[in-house]
This record gives C-alpha cells, sequence and structure tokens, in this order.
C-alpha cells in the first residue's frame, strides 16, 4: 500500500511539474500549445529553441547537414564482393606492419584515399578490418632519397566509421615512394597479435589515380591466401561496390540471350582507346549475388568499318577463367588501338553449378582513352533475340543500358569525386553525432533549469500569496478599527453631547421649557442613532435615497420652522459620502436651531455635470463676514466638506441671515 501511494504521488508530482511547465512556456514564449501534440521534449527543445542562441545555431547546422548528407553517394550495407585487398601477417611488433607504394619516376598528387577493409563472414561483421586507429605517411622525395613525414593522423573514429574511404587532401610534388606506418593497430581477439589490412590505396593527380601505376610492397603479405594480396590495393574491387550515387533507373544493364553472345559498341568515328571497364551486375537473390552472370571468357576486337569486316583483336582472357570482380568495376588495360567499332565476344559465360542455367549480365560498358568514357550513350548491337528483357515490370534489360552511365542501382561518377564525398560523408556524420551530443546535453540542462524555475517560481508564488494573505489580514483589522473608531467619533460627536445636556436638564427644576428642551433633544439623540446605524451598518438595498433621509431629518429638526426642500436631481452615493452628506446637514440644521434665531430655512439639492450642489440659506441674525470664512469657524462643517473632496462657501452678514453652499464632485 505504502508503494501504491507513493508511486500515486510521484506520478501526481509529475503531472504537476509538466502543467507548470506548459504554463511556464506559455509565459517565456508566449506559443500557444495545443494540448494533444504537447510531450516534455517538445516542451524542453522549446524552451531552449527560444532561450538559447546556441541550441539555435545546432539545429540550423543539424538541417545543413542533412541536407548535404542527402546530396552525396551512401555505403550500401551488402558487400560488393571482389577481392579482399592487402592483409599482413600477425606479428606482436607494430613496426612489421608497413605499406609502400613506389614509382619509377617522380609523382605529383593533392590527394590520398584510403579504403578500409570490410569482411561479413561467419565470424561476423568486421568493419574496419585491420584498419590503423592511427598513422602517418612518409614520403620519400625522388631527387635527394629524402623522407619526410607527408601527414599524420591521429585518430580515424573506428567506433563510427562504416569502411568509408578516408580522403587526406595532400599536394606534393617529385614524390618517389609514400609508405604507411601504422601508430595503433587494434589487435586480433585475444591473441594480442597485431596486422594491417587495406581494400583499396588510391592515390590522385586530379582525377587520375596514379596508384594504379605504382608498385606495392610491404614487409609481409599474404599473398598465398585467396582474395588477399599486394596487387588487389589497385584493382577497383571492394565492398563498396562501383562508383555511383544510388538513383534507381528503368534500366539494369545487359542481360544476353543468345549463346554464342557478343556486342558491338559503335563510337561514331574512328578514334583511339586504351582500356575497357566493365562493370558487373547486381543481382536480387541469395543466388544471384554481386558479380552475376560475369563471363568467365572473352575478347575485344576493333575495327573501322563493319562492311569490311577487318576485324583486329585487342585484347584476349585467352583459356584461363577470369575472376569474378563481384559488383565492381574490371577495368581492362591494352596497346592502344584504333577504330570505329569495339565488338566484346563472349567465349564462356558462367556457370557456378550444374543446377543453375549460364547468364550473361553487365551493367555498363566503358570504352577508355586516358580515362575518358567514348562509349558513353553510343548505339548498341547485340546477337539477342529479344532486345528489351522485363525484369519487374518497372526495371529492364537492354543492350541500349549498356552506355547509359547507370549500373544496377545508380548513376555512375567519377572515382575521385565519389571515394571525396564518401570520405565527406563520414566527416559529416562524425559532426552530427558530436552535435547530436552537445544538443542533448542543452537539453538536460534547459529541462533541469526548467524544473528548477518551477519549483522557484512556485515556492516565490506561495511567498507572495502568503504575504498577500497578511497584508489583507492587517488591511482588514485596519478597516475595522477605522470603522470602530469612526462609530466612536460619532456616537461621541452625535450622541454623547446631547446625552450630557439632557442629564443636566433633568437635574434642574422641571418646567415646561426644561421638558421641551429635553424632548427636542432627545429625538435628535434618537434620529443621530438611527443614522449611525443606517449609514454605517446597513446595507444598500435597505438605505432609503439621501434625499429622503434629508427631508426627513429636516421635518424633525426644523418642526418649529417654516422650511422648503428642493431636490432638483439625486444621484447614486456610496456608504462614506452617504455619511458625510447627512452630518453635514444635520451640524448645519443643528446649528440653525441653536444659534440662528431664525423663522425660515429654504434648502435646494441640485446636481451639474461634475458636482453635486447642496444651498441651506436661512433668514436668522447672521454671522460677522470675518468670522464666517475663518478656518476655525464653522471647523465640524468644512472637516465633512473635505470629507466629500469638496468645498464650503460660507455668506452671512449680522441680521441678514447665513447662506452654506457645499459644492463636491460626482464619483459615480
Amino acid at each position: 500500500m505504502r508503494f501504491v501511494s507513493l508511486t500515486t504521488g510521484c506520478s501526481g508530482l509529475r503531472r504537476g511539474l509538466r502543467i507548470a511547465k506548459i504554463t511556464a512556456l506559455i509565459l517565456l514564449c508566449g506559443s500557444p500549445i495545443q494540448a494533444q501534440d504537447e510531450t516534455e521534449d517538445w516542451m524542453t527543445q522549446s524552451l531552449a529553441t527560444s532561450l538559447s542562441s546556441r541550441f539555435r545555431v545546432i539545429n540550423e547546422r543539424l538541417n545543413q547537414v542533412a541536407a548535404t548528407l542527402e546530396k552525396l553517394p551512401t555505403v550500401s550495407g551488402t558487400d560488393a564482393l571482389g577481392s579482399r585487398g592487402f592483409h599482413s601477417n600477425f606479428t606482436k611488433f607494430l613496426s612489421d606492419h608497413w605499406l609502400q607504394l613506389t614509382w619509377a619516376s617522380p609523382q605529383r598528387f593533392d590527394s590520398i584515399a584510403l579504403v578500409p577493409t570490410r569482411l561479413t563472414n561467419q565470424s561476423g561483421d568486421a568493419t574496419n578490418y585491420g584498419f590503423p586507429e592511427a598513422f602517418r605517411i612518409e614520403a620519400t622525395r625522388f631527387k635527394d632519397g629524402e623522407t619526410f613525414t607527408l601527414i599524420e593522423v591521429e585518430n580515424t573514429q573506428l567506433s563510427l566509421r562504416r569502411g568509408e574511404p578516408l580522403v587526406l587532401n595532400v599536394s606534393a610534388v617529385g614524390i618517389e615512394s609514400l609508405r604507411i606506418v601504422p601508430l595503433k593497430l587494434t589487435p586480433l581477439g585475444d591473441k594480442n597479435e597485431l596486422f594491417l589490412s587495406l581494400a583499396e590505396w588510391m592515390v590522385f593527380q586530379k582525377s587520375t589515380n596514379i596508384a594504379r601505376k605504382g608498385v606495392f610492397s610491404a614487409k609481409a603479405s599474404t599473398e598465398g591466401e585467396y582474395g588477399w594480396g599486394l596487387r588487389y590495393l589497385n584493382d577497383e574491387q571492394t565492398v563498396l561496390g562501383p562508383p555511383e550515387f544510388p538513383s534507381l533507373g528503368n534500366s539494369l544493364g545487359w542481360h544476353g540471350d543468345s549463346d554464342p553472345a557478343w556486342v558491338i559498341i559503335d563510337l561514331g568515328a574512328v578514334q583511339t582507346f586504351d582500356a575497357v571497364r566493365l562493370i558487373a551486375a547486381k543481382g536480387d537473390g541469395p543466388t544471384k549475388g554481386p558479380g552475376f552472370g560475369f563471363p568467365v571468357q572473352f575478347h575485344f576486337d576493333a575495327c573501322s568499318d563493319l562492311s569490311l569486316g577487318d576485324w583486329q583483336t585487342v585484347w584476349n582472357s585467352g583459356s584461363r577463367n577470369i575472376k569474378n570482380p563481384g559488383y565492381n568495376p574490371m577495368t581492362i588495360p591494352f596497346t592502344p588501338a584504333k577504330g570505329r567499332y569495339l565488338r566484346m565476344s563472349i567465349d564462356k559465360m558462367d556457370t557456378p553449378d550444374e543446377y543453375t542455367t549460364p547468364r550473361l549480365l553487365l551493367s555498363e560498358l566503358e570504352v577508355l582513352h586516358k580515362g575518358r568514357n567514348l562509349a558513353a550513350y553510343c548505339t548498341v548491337r547485340t546477337s539477342d533475340r529479344r532486345k528489351i528483357i522485363s525484369h519487374d515490370g518497372i526495371r529492364v534489360w537492354s543492350a541500349a543500358s549498356l552506355t547509359d552511365g547507370y549500373t544496377s542501382s545508380g548513376k555512375i561518377m567519377p572515382e575521385h569525386l565519389w571515394v571525396s564525398q564518401l570520405s565527406e560523408r563520414f566527416d559529416l556524420r562524425c559532426e552530427k553525432t558530436l552535435l547530436l551530443q552537445e544538443r542533448d546535453e542543452l537539453l538536460r540542462f534547459w529541462n533541469r533549469l526548467a524544473i528548477a524555475t518551477i519549483i522557484v517560481s512556485l515556492l516565490l508564488v506561495a511567498v507572495t500569496l502568503a504575504i498577500w494573505l497578511n497584508r489583507v489580514r492587517k488591511g482588514n483589522r485596519n478597516v475595522l478599527e477605522s470603522l470602530r473608531t469612526s462609530i466612536s467619533n460619532d456616537l461621541h460627536d452625535e450622541v454623547g453631547s446631547n446625552l450630557a445636556t439632557i442629564a443636566l436638564l433633568s437635574e434642574l427644576t422641571p418646567s415646561a421649557e426644561n421638558i421641551e428642551n429635553i424632548n427636542r433633544l432627545s429625538r435628535e439623540t434618537s434620529l443621530a442613532l438611527r443614522e449611525i446605524v443606517q449609514i454605517t451598518i446597513a446595507t444598500d438595498d435597505n438605505q432609503k435615497n439621501v434625499t429622503d433621509r434629508l427631508r426627513e431629518i429636516a421635518s424633525l429638526m426644523l418642526s418649529d420652522h417654516q422650511w422648503t426642500f428642493v431636490v432638483e436631481e439625486t444621484g447614486v452615493f456610496d456608504l462614506k459620502q452617504r455619511k458625510n452628506i447627512v452630518f453635514f446637514f444635520k451640524e448645519s440644521l443643528h446649528n440653525i436651531i441653536r444659534h440662528a434665531q431664525a423663522t425660515r430655512v429654504s434648502i435646494v439639492f441640485k446636481k451639474s455635470l461634475h458636482h453635486y450642489h447642496l444651498l441651506i440659506e436661512d433668514d436668522g441674525i447672521g454671522i460677522n463676514a470675518s468670522r464666517a470664512e475663518h478656518p476655525s469657524h464653522l471647523r465640524t462643517l468644512r472637516q465633512r466638506a473635505e470629507s466629500l473632496s469638496g468645498t464650503l462657501h460660507v455668506d452671512s452678514q449680522p441680521s441678514l441671515g447665513t447662506r452654506l453652499s457645499l459644492k463636491f464632485p460626482i464619483i459615480h
């Protein structure tokens, strides 16, 4: 039971904090929130976006990285097979695992590309098999034989690398040889044995890979093992496949349906060429893997005129079987030849086993001269009975696909640009990883800050509320004390003197005049008590209209006088105004009764645009002019006028009566 209560309490606290965070978000960000889409992560990100410039910079950069990654080629998750590359012997010494590339003449170059070995076998997936964690490249000058460090890489970030090429932009001139010297290698398993492995080593002079005209050497190499050897370091075969940008087109390549089969490329004019590059097809099943249908034996012929049939053989595989390159390019160099037409004749198709029908498939055929493809979009003729073979209702096999610039899975791109962009992709992925880590740290910081801010805000609200309640209580006590003081003063002013006078008159010898005075004072005292109750305690609903109250007071107090009461227009008054108007009126009539010796009294109550006017005029003995306007005279009346925020004007002359004029502002 205790566990359930604790869980419920924590859940309630989390809900409370979430609601508080929503409120804080509205206050801080001023942005509307859709309740159904609210999540704590979204709120934290919104707060961080609104208040952290670094968070906004990270998000902008992540968007830029994402946009750039969409424009770069990708690393295939499926191995293209072919040869594996170079592998040194297993030893315990780091110095045993260097690899060198030497040229017969001085070379200049501007970049070096290294493609890690990636193995997928029964032992599992080895993404960067034998690739050094740190290394340096030493260069030797052809002129003086001096060796120097060309570049040093301290961290190849193998934990993030998925076999992507590492491109190093370095410029050098007059170089005879390059040597890779590992500084840190990953031991194999628990054997603590070191080794160096590399799938491909490229050295680019602009767009030309000059590594293909050099000679590789190493202290030791596993030349006897299948697929391993120094010669495989520049054979274009890696697990990455052909240099392409993934883009599924309508064509898959050429699917020959005749035996014997041949294909003729029309170059459009007599041209010189020195190599042919074939790109294998990519199968779409377990038995049709990379390189499925690549011919085992074939040869190339060239001629200048088909009508003459003067075919000259420029290259022939002979009776030996060609090793399947997998889903990789295979460049076949030969002595430069001339011709308009190049014919590829298939001497033997691939038969993987006795149960598989021999097939012929190629995704692209390029005719090269100094690395430039002369066969792009050229006319193709074949021995096929069918010009187009449907594959899946969308993609087709056709002879024209051999020269359209597309492989089975993408658009062919220059090799140097391809490895450079794959290396850029890896760098961007590393940057993205670091940015995401930093953004997560910022989110955690803002989440903690938001919670802390909410808790502090709630505490401030609680303290503010406590202070406000305390002030309200003090204010109520002050109001109550003020009310008590007011009632006390009113009773003293209105009732106390009358009761004292009555007590004094009662002690004198009874007479008609004394009895009359006692009766009059008793009526005034009773009236005063009713007024105090009416004004101080009664509600607005059971209070009479002010002018009606004034008329009632006049009828009681001026019973021995002739009086008139004219009301031109009345209004609405609050309790304070009621009190001061009534007491002012009573004090004025009281003075007339006691001192004026008047017989007639005229009362007028009227209203102007912004003020009320109360005029009280009698025909009594009057007041000296100097006394009438003196501040100390009629002190009680002047205090009531000030309480009404008004002014009192007294106009009087001896034997000519007195005129009191009260003017006070309209509040309601």
